[in-house]
């Protein structure tokens, strides 16, 4: 990052700058389009508040930036000076990689920071680019245009290849209620849409829609980010490790990694990480604000991590992890195996199962000859124009490897990964798991648990369709049967497999929502590829 300079003398969160931010329209705090945060910044220059109170009104786009007052909202950042100036007035870009610095805390609900993100680079009301005019730019931020962020529209002009178009009428074909619900929400809840469904092993449609990013198509070729639905990789490599009998998910982590039992963590499993019942809550997952660091600081943090002690007879709850149990995870393969993630996935699974085109991270490179061409995550904030942001898309993040996350691949692949457990473990290169351990990574391991989000039984790091449990509970799709297991990626994606109908979805839109309306497309067009198929 590189430094601006600047002539006015009215520096970020002084008691000027404070005055002139209050002038402005200020947001609602009641409506529930208002995000409220504090920032803290950990070393304020002389005259500049320490702590302020942050409302980011996500439909209207205003701003409003005042000293704390009174108790803390549900979302806390902690960051140092110039990572605060780029998290309120930077770029697009800088605001997101504020993650990869190594020195920034958040707690809370981390999910929030994809709309904050949009509202702000949207700046409907005009009122971020007002207060980039008159801000000294400090060292170590970047200056950003003063100009408001004009979304894209949804097409961008670009038109699909021949055999795109030609890959997307076969699919019509095969499954005419689905695309038609794909092109309902491409152009409005999402930019561009990629799927791939199979049928007994035998493919149905594989294709993308719409745009990945502005200027570049989405085509059955492009590689979205897979997000959690790469975890039941980690599951996978793990299973057959037990299966070879160098691992018992059941003995707690610090048994193979000694230096994890600081904190209070002597005691939980891995068992415990993979089913997301670890005493550590979601909101204070310890690689929350460095999910993008080096491997040095993400490895501190969470070896380094206390977590709350459950008292004797609790019962375990669902602190579902998104990213540090899949970090911790993953540093048991050298020492079980010796090799890294990384090597572990491509040579014992993505080889044997044919997907050659997925990258677990990439290369530099890899970056410089296609970085630019990847499909980009955008945030529609209540129905607004979906917003292209940089999260996991940046040089930074994606040469980092960040298990059960940052993979990127055609979902075709990802289709080939969930085939090989329909197939009870054998894969086109060879058998990846015994037909036993596909049964261990399948079966019930968390059952008896619910959480407000639908989330219920769980199997060995696999999300497990619910639905008998109620229409709340629905995983993947109304018409799944309860042998169904895949995953889902935070309100963009979705990869199921059914053992009962040999059915493989996954479903890529590059468009985030806010869950409630991403749960309901996502089920329309789930439930389509069942009627289409005739297994309703």
């Amino acid at each position: 990052m590189t430094s601006g300079t600047d002539t006015t003398t009215r520096a970020l969160l002084s008691a000027d700058w404070l005055a002139t931010a209050g002038r402005l329209p200020a947001p609602d705090p009641a409506p529930r389009s208002t995000v409220a945060y504090r920032l803290t910044v950990t070393d304020p220059p002389p005259g500049t508040a320490p702590v302020t109170d942050v409302l980011v009104d996500l439909a209207g786009g205003r701003l409003g930036v005042s000293r704390a007052a009174g108790e803390p909202p549900g979302l806390l950042i902690t960051a140092p000076y110039a990572a605060a100036y780029d998290l309120l007035l930077g770029p697009a870009r800088a605001r997101v990689e504020i993650l990869e610095r190594g020195d920034v805390r958040v707690v809370g609900n981390f999910s929030l920071l994809f709309f904050i993100d949009a509202a702000l680079e949207r700046d409907r009301a005009g009122q971020v680019a007002a207060l980039r005019e008159g801000t000294a730019v400090p060292p170590g931020a970047v200056r950003a245009p003063g100009a408001r962020g004009v979304p894209r529209e949804h097409g961008d002009g670009v038109a699909a290849s021949p055999s795109d178009a030609e890959a997307v009428e076969r699919a019509a074909q095969n499954l005419p209620r689905t695309v038609r619900e794909l092109r309902r929400e491409v152009g409005d809840s999402t930019p561009g849409a990629q799927f791939y469904v199979s049928l007994d092993g035998k493919t149905v449609a594989d294709a993308g829609l719409g745009t990945a990013r502005p200027g570049v198509a989405m085509t059955a070729d492009s590689m979205p980010l897979w997000y959690c639905c790469a975890k039941p990789l980690l599951s996978v490599a793990l299973g057959r490790l037990w299966e070879r009998g160098d691992f018992d998910p059941y003995l707690p982590v610090a048994h193979y990694l000694p230096e994890f039992a600081a904190g209070g963590k002597t005691a939980i499993t891995s068992m415990e990480l993979l089913t997301h019942t670890a005493p550590v809550p979601t909101g204070q997952d310890p690689l929350h604000g460095v999910v993008g660091a080096a491997d040095e600081v993400r490895l501190r943090r969470a070896f380094e991590a206390v977590v709350p002690q459950r008292e004797p007879g609790t019962p375990a709850g669902i602190n579902y992890s998104q990213w540090w149990a899949w970090f911790v995870l993953a540093r048991l393969l050298p020492v079980l195996d010796g090799r890294d993630y990384g090597a572990y996935v491509e040579e014992e699974i993505l080889r044997p199962c044919g997907m050659d085109r997925t990258r677990v991270y990439l290369t530099p490179e890899d970056y410089d000859a296609y970085g630019e061409r990847l499909p980009l995550i955008h945030v529609s904030n209540l129905g607004d124009t979906p917003q292209p942001t940089w999260f996991w898309s940046t040089r930074g993040a994606t040469t980092h490897c960040i298990p059960g996350v940052n993979t990127r691949g055609p979902l075709s692949d990802l289709g080939r990964l969930l085939e090989m457990l329909l197939a009870a473990g054998a894969a086109p290169g060879g058998r990846v798991l015994s037909p036993t351990s596909v049964a261990a990574l399948t079966g019930r391991h968390r059952t008896g648990v619910r959480d407000r989000y639908g989330n219920a039984d769980w199997g060995f790091g696999l999300r497990l369709e619910c639905a008998s449990l109620g229409e709340e509970f629905v995983s993947f799709s109304r018409h799944a049967s309860p042998r169904a297991f895949g995953h889902d990626g935070l309100w963009t994606a979705t990869a199921f497999a059914d053992s009962e109908t040999r059915l493989a979805v996954a479903l890529h839109l590059n468009g985030k929502v806010e869950h409630e309306r991403h749960q309901e497309r996502m089920f329309r067009i789930t439930d389509a590829v069942h009627q289409d198929l005739g297994l309703v």
